[in-house]
C-alpha cells in the first residue's frame, strides 16, 4: 500500500501562500526512517515514473509551479515516517528549507509544509551549535568549544561578523547566548 506525500515550499513573509519571494525551482530530498532501513527517494523505488531525473543525487525537482517558480509536489510513497527538504537551485542556490518530519499512512494524504530559511539565520544557528553544542566522544558528550577550542573560537567569531553584516529579515526568533547559558 502507498500514500501521497503532498510537499509546500511557502513563503515566511506571506505563509498562507505558495514561495512568492523571487523567482525560485526548488528540488526536494525524501529520506525513509523506518524498519527498511534509510533510503533515499527516488532510489528507493518509491515510484514507477519519477516527475524528472534527480539534480542532485537523492534530490528531484518539485513538478508543480507556483506563482514565480516550481515550489509544490506530490508523491507516491509508501506508508512511513519520512525526512523531507528543499533547496532551490535555479537561478539562485542559496535557498535552504528546514528539515520536517512527516508520517505517511496507506491510502492518507500527507502534507509538509515547508519554509526557506535566511543565510544569516542558518549563521547564527551554526555559530549556537558550535558555541552550546557537543558532540558524543566515547562514552559522554563533549562540548564542542573543548573539542577544537581555536577552530570554535575563530567559527563562532566568523559566524557572529557574518551575521551582523547580512540584512535582516523574516525569519524564526533563536535565543539569545543570554537566554541560552540560563539553560546550564
Amino acid at each position: 500500500m502507498a500514500g501521497t506525500l503532498c510537499i509546500y515550499v511557502r513563503d515566511v513573509d506571506h505563509p498562507a501562500v505558495l514561495f512568492d519571494t523571487g523567482s525560485y525551482d526548488f528540488m526536494v530530498a525524501i529520506r525513509e526512517i523506518g524498519s527498511r532501513g534509510p533510503l533515499i527517494w527516488p532510489a528507493g523505488g518509491f515510484t514507477t515514473t519519477p516527475p524528472a531525473p534527480p539534480i542532485l543525487p537523492g534530490f528531484v525537482p518539485l513538478p508543480l509551479a507556483g506563482e514565480n517558480g516550481k515550489v509544490a509536489g506530490e508523491f507516491s510513497v509508501p506508508q512511513g515516517t519520512y525526512l523531507v527538504q528543499a533547496i532551490s537551485y535555479r537561478p539562485c542556490g542559496n535557498r535552504v528549507t528546514q528539515i520536517a518530519w512527516v508520517q505517511v499512512n496507506d491510502g492518507e494524504t500527507a502534507t509538509v509544509n515547508l519554509v526557506p530559511t535566511t543565510v544569516r539565520w542558518c549563521a547564527d544557528v551554526a555559530r549556537i551549535g558550535v558555541a552550546f553544542g557537543t558532540a558524543f566522544v566515547g562514552n559522554r558528550h563533549v562540548p564542542i568549544t573543548q573539542i577544537a577550542p581555536a577552530e570554535a573560537k575563530a567559527f563562532i567569531a566568523a559566524a557572529a561578523a557574518l551575521k551582523a553584516k547580512l540584512p535582516t529579515g523574516s525569519e524564526i526568533p533563536l535565543p539569545t547566548d543570554e537566554q541560552l547559558k540560563k539553560l546550564d
